[in-house]
């Protein structure tokens, strides 16, 4: 995992495996997403249970699935 530019952080998906607990607990302790790269590629967006609520409120949804 490192840090870059605009994102918080950057974790591959073998990173994500191995080091799960620790993805978790800095999304935990900074509120800010973790980016989830697969083949070099963006693939998912790690984030604290907080920061999910506080997004669905705000955009008045009850399923993110309504967005795709």
């Amino acid at each position: 995992m490192y840090n870059t530019e605009g994102v918080d952080a950057i974790a591959t998906i073998t990173e994500l495996r191995s080091e799960t607990s620790e993805l978790i607990e800095h999304v935990r302790k900074t509120q800010n997403g973790v980016l989830i790269q697969k083949n070099n590629d963006p693939y998912a967006v790690l984030i604290d249970w907080e920061t999910y609520k506080k997004i669905k409120e705000k955009l008045g949804i009850d399923e993110l699935r309504e967005l795709a």
